[in-house]
């Protein structure tokens, strides 16, 4: 149970105890007239916040203005009578209210040093909880098209799924991790079309994936020539379905070498892995059931000249085609195909897509149809994302001005690597530095930002050493763990001058950080959004950083304080390195 937990908790207690009798009748009977329902909980009521201003505590709670509203009473009052009912507890050291109504909570000095304690007993597996009670939930992520190498819009999915993927695991989910790889489709026979009419072997077999794509990318341009085109390729893909032996063999050569080729690119990104690579073409024999059940239930109807189609009560919502009028399947047949299995295999709590909000309205329409079914229990959600936007440069694999992951990566490594050289020439390590420092600010940069805004690719901000960005972080946790190094052989003068309001001040800030660290785990988890976290770990480091520059650690005047400032530098490298690690961002200890 977090800190926040337990509050909520205490203030519940204290809730139920002021309006027992006549004036919880009433609150009672007013809420449920409130909120619509018969059985609304006083704990639904109950929101505990993190004040802007740290003189206003450390959670703030305005359950007393919400009381007031439905009871028609003054909240002031009310909330004094809420905090003169809390029971006494080590938690809390005081309670202030403020305002309307506001009551504000400060946690107690003797918890907070306790969990310093805690950060240096657990390490690494500090802010671990069983929030998700061994649920299984699923997060596909990544999914790219095989026979085209990975681009730069890639990295959304990939890096934002895997990140979810880990929250949801460190916090107690049994997640599985699966990349459902686009290798079936009309854009197989367009490419089988085009290796017949243009492609040899030998120059494929050189440098496969980019063959692939500049056969894809011809046969574009040759179709736009000659639109017959089109329909020769979806013939090639047809009989590729119905079991064409020279198209089956040319797919298994074109999956084969561009998994090859993806996968040495998740590797250079370091941190992406999955539990099961599963493509389209895995539910090849599974998407007949599917047809034949929603044919049945007549969930999919006739539509055009024999195709069949899912329609919506929403005049709003075009149908959605299911099968193709010469009895070809789509993506959407798969997807429906995909989403039973997952389900009657695993039993998921939830399924997580993690895919661009451009397909908005496809899930919408997904989700819709699967309500229908009875195998459905509305496990399935679309985390979305906003574009990456490159500037000056639109990135269409079908024109060929693909920006390519393997590219983003190289580049962001070289520019760490003069950065080091101008910064910190006589480092040593100093290509293993780089590549960390630059792979992890690619990640970040993505990560620090809400997912469903569009993403600037902005160098400059990614790689500065100020700011929420990775190499401010890495710079501070290598900071926090130089003073640990040092405090091993430093000889301790007790010389310095303490400013003690200013000591005491800077070090509370930091100390009041370090319990939220699961909390915004949680809320990140729950949210789907790995910004919260980021923003957590950046307004850490910050106070760290304050802290670093106000209040002597090694050359503090008394033992004991020496000790104890070790200890909090130690738990906050060691959360710093906890929630990087989830990011994706590994550390240096020197930089």
């Amino acid at each position: 149970m977090t800190t926040k937990d337990k509050i909520k908790s205490i203030i519940e207690k204290a809730v139920k105890k002021t309006l027992k009798g006549k004036g919880e009748r009433m609150a009672r009977a007013r809420t449920s007239e409130a909120s619509g329902s018969a059985t609304a909980e006083r704990s639904e009521l109950i929101n505990l916040e993190y004040p802007a201003d740290v003189s206003h505590g450390d959670y703030a709670a305005n359950i007393a203005m919400k009381l007031g509203k439905i009871m028609q009473k003054n909240p002031r009052e009310i909330a004094e009578q809420i905090v003169k009912n809390i029971s006494k507890n080590i938690l809390i050291e005081k309670v202030e209210i403020a305002g309307p109504g506001f009551i504000n909570f400060f946690i107690s000095e003797k918890v907070l040093k306790n969990e310093i304690s805690k950060v240096i007993k657990e390490k690494t597996k500090y802010g671990r909880s069983n929030t998700g009670k061994n649920k299984k939930i699923i997060v596909e992520y990544s999914a790219p098209n095989i026979a085209k190498p990975l681009g730069v819009h890639h990295l959304l999915s990939t890096v934002i799924g895997q990140t979810l993927n880990n929250i949801l695991s460190y916090i107690g989910y049994k997640t599985i991790s699966i990349n459902h790889i686009g290798d079936w489709g009309t854009q197989f026979g367009k490419l089988i079309y085009a290796y017949k009419k243009w492609g040899k072997k030998d120059v494929l077999d050189k440098d496969p994936i980019n063959e692939m794509l500049k056969l894809y990318v011809k046969f574009h341009d040759e179709a736009e020539k000659d639109p017959k085109l089109e329909d020769f390729a979806r013939k090639e893909f047809k009989d590729f379905e119905e079991g064409d032996k020279e198209n089956r063999k040319l797919w298994k050569w074109f999956v084969d070498e561009s998994l090859k080729e993806i996968n040495k690119t998740y590797k250079k990104l370091s941190g992406i892995k999955f539990d099961f690579t599963l493509g389209e073409s895995f539910y090849e024999d599974k998407m007949a059931d599917i047809l034949a059940e929603g044919k049945k239930k007549k969930i999919f109807v006739e539509g055009d000249e024999g195709s069949y189609i899912a329609k919506f009560s929403d005049e709003n919502i075009s149908p959605l085609v299911i099968q193709k009028k010469d009895g070809a399947t789509l993506y959407s047949t798969r997807d429906m195909a995909t989403l039973k299995y997952r389900i009657s295999r695993w039993h998921p709590e939830k399924i997580v897509y993690v895919v661009d909000m451009a397909q908005n309205m496809y899930f919408k329409q997904l989700f819709d149809i699967a309500k229908r079914f009875s195998w459905y229990n509305d496990e399935a959600v679309h985390v979305s994302f906003g574009r990456m936007r490159m500037e000056n440069m639109q990135m269409s694999t079908r024109k060929g001005n693909i920006i390519l992951l393997d590219q983003v990566i190289e580049e962001a490594v070289k520019r760490a690597r003069k950065i080091i050289e101008e910064k910190s020439p006589n480092l040593k390590n100093k290509d293993k530095v780089a590549e960390i420092v630059g792979i992890g600010s690619v990640k970040y940069n993505i990560l620090s930002q809400n997912r469903t805004t569009d993403i600037v690719f902005d160098w400059d901000k990614m790689l500065s050493l100020e700011g929420n960005s990775a190499p401010y972080m890495q710079y501070t946790y290598a900071r926090a763990h130089s003073i640990l190094r040092k405090a091993k052989t430093a000889k301790v003068s007790g010389k310095q001058v303490e400013n003690k309001t200013e000591v005491a001040e800077k070090t509370s800030q930091l100390l009041r950080m370090i319990p939220k660290f699961e909390e915004h785990l949680i809320h990140s988890a729950k949210e789907y959004r790995p910004n919260l976290l980021c923003q957590y770990l950046y307004e850490l480091a910050q106070k760290f950083n304050s802290f670093y520059n106000s209040v002597p650690v090694l050359t503090a005047k008394e033992p004991k304080d020496r000790l104890f400032r070790l200890k909090v530098a130690q738990s906050v490298s060691q959360i710093l390195q906890n929630g990087l690690a989830l990011l994706g961002v590994n550390v240096v200890e020197e930089m």
